[in-house]
């Protein structure tokens, strides 16, 4: 039934829109939810800055890849499963490099400016990371100085370094902070290991989420017959492979973190 006033139906929206007349029946339809691409979850932050010692106030977690659809459904099977697996790559990359940073922030007994990574100063009523406000530099193997662009911020930059887990009590000068990594018992580094663990699965958990959401894309086309049986067989083994050349990445990753943190 059409207006007999003015209103937004008349702007051609997509959405149901009523009036005192009653509901518009012309407005346009949703499109089919099931002919559309799986959205991936939200990016997750954990809390957990390396089990009390790595250097961090929340180091994040790409548990899950961005919010958007791996490819938009365009009607075409063959173009779908190609950017899908294309899509499929690059957020395994992404969810490598996310964990690679974490192990960064765990701390070994030898200074690494990478240990100050997740820490965020209040700079000018706005949080920051510390290190677009201060350079970091190693002078010894087991020191780390914080110098600050504005000496202003030292105060903050301390405060904001007591209050990670880092664990260690930095000297301030008036000028810059000093921070002595202490050594680790074998025991504390025992402890750290279980870190580099969950980071690792973490990481097993988001590169298993982006295979299944590109698995689903190639069963959808097949389904819809957009592309045969044979060809959701070749999909699914590149996907698979895929998969499989991360987790190997993300493992030999870990390993080699083990052997840093457990090395004296």
């Amino acid at each position: 039934m059409l207006c007999s006033r003015p209103c937004s139906c008349s702007q051609g929206l997509s959405r149901r829109q009523s009036c005192g007349s009653g509901s518009l029946s012309g407005s346009r339809r949703r499109p089919d939810s099931s002919r559309s691409v799986v959205a991936f979850g939200k990016k997750g932050k954990k809390k957990g800055g390396g089990g009390g010692g790595g250097g961090s106030q929340a180091a994040t977690t790409e548990a899950a890849p961005p919010d958007e659809p791996v490819v938009a459904s365009s009607g075409d099977g063959e173009l779908d499963v190609t950017n899908a697996i294309k899509a499929c790559k690059d957020k395994m990359s992404k969810a490598i490099a996310n964990v690679q940073s974490n192990f960064d922030s765990v701390r070994t007994g030898r200074a690494n400016p990478a240990m100050l990574d997740n820490i965020e100063v209040e700079y000018y009523g706005s949080m920051a990371p510390l290190n677009t406000v201060a350079g970091i530099s190693v002078p010894e193997a087991s020191t780390l100085v914080v110098k600050p662009f504005d000496t202003s911020a030292l105060g903050d930059i301390e405060k904001a370094i007591l209050a990670s887990d880092l664990g260690i009590t930095p000297n301030n000068d008036g000028q810059q902070i000093r921070l002595s990594i202490p050594d680790m018992t074998e025991e504390r580094r025992k402890e750290l290991t279980k870190t580099v663990g969950k980071y690792a699965e973490e990481g097993k958990v988001a590169i298993r989420n982006v295979r299944r959401d590109a698995m689903k894309v190639a069963q959808r086309c097949e389904k819809d017959g957009l592309i045969s049986k044979d060809r959701l067989k070749e999909a699914e083994d590149e996907v698979q492979k895929i998969t499989d050349g991360s987790i190997k990445k993300l493992e030999d990753a870990a390993a080699a973190k083990d052997k840093d943190v457990m090395t004296l």
